[in-house]
């Protein structure tokens, strides 16, 4: 598949699979476009034009030097559009990537015909506790020191509920190990990585949500509220963005995706139906 040589300065890997309806799937911090590859491409791919993508830093996408932002990132996406040629699409957004969802519907309106923000926020005020301050929380600071990198990551998977929940994490073992050994595979190496989680813990929206025009759905597991608690913070985006549909996933965390991907698809598919153009 290829490469866009973005006007951003990104060199960017993307793909595109099947016809009908744009939907572009955005992952979450430290990502590559292959975490969607287990259920979700070939899947929908079978009624609509999936694009995926690995974001800057990740995968096979090249990482830039200097600072990071949402918005940069955002521009990422409106630059790739611009380069395969389309002018709109639903945009979906998992975790990080819900926020460049969120700040691509404020910057380029025309080019999102919906929003499927899933386990997403919309910036520190929308926190809770000591993490409503712009800037990395003391919590994951104090994890990375202490554990090191590639071991916070993979405790993120194995060793707490924050992507699957405990019955999940006891009785499915081998497919948590291959969705970790995906993720894993071409996630962002420590510096992009760095920079990204920067970009994720400076950037708030949340007074700009009612700005936002294309029709919303917010997706969140009740089990979501480990760390930055996307329970809470789903509540507000279903508060401030103007008509805002919301679901709350019943024994899901941050991972449903993975965990339920049969009920995500279904869901994903019918949002996109339901706002076709």
């Amino acid at each position: 598949m290829p490469v866009a040589q973005l006007d951003t300065g990104v060199d960017l890997y993307y793909e595109s699979h099947g016809q009908g309806e744009p939907l572009i799937l955005i992952p979450g911090t430290g990502f590559s476009g292959d975490v969607w590859d287990l259920y979700q491409t070939g899947a929908l791919a079978k009624k609509v034009n999936v694009i995926t993508f690995d974001q800057r830093g990740c995968g096979r996408t090249s990482a830039t030097p200097g600072v990071y932002t949402i918005e940069d990132m955002a521009c990422d996406v409106a630059s790739l559009m611009n380069v395969i040629g389309i002018e709109s699409a639903h945009v979906l957004g998992h975790s990080m990537g819900g926020r460049m969802a969120i700040a691509l519907a404020l910057s380029h309106p025309r080019k999102v015909r919906s929003l499927f923000l899933a386990a997403a926020g919309s910036g520190t005020a929308a926190r809770p506790g000591e993490e409503c301050v712009a800037g990395l929380p003391y919590r994951m600071v104090d994890e990375l020191v202490r554990m090191g990198f590639e071991q916070y990551v993979r405790a993120e998977f194995f060793d707490t509920t924050t992507y699957f929940t405990n019955p999940f994490l006891q009785t499915e073992p081998a497919r948590v190990q291959k969705f970790y050994d995906v993720a894993w595979a071409s996630h962002a190496k420590w510096e992009p990585f760095v920079r990204l989680v920067m970009a994720r813990h400076t950037w708030d929206a949340t007074h700009r949500l009612g700005d936002i025009k294309a029709p919303t759905l917010v997706v969140v597991g009740d089990n979501d509220d480990v760390g930055s608690n996307h329970v809470k913070q789903a509540v507000a985006l279903s508060q401030k963005i103007p008509k805002a549909e919301n679901f709350v996933f019943k024994g899901q965390s941050h991972g449903f995706f993975w965990q339920a991907p049969e009920e995500t698809n279904a869901m994903i598919l019918e949002w996109v139906a339901k706002n076709s153009r």
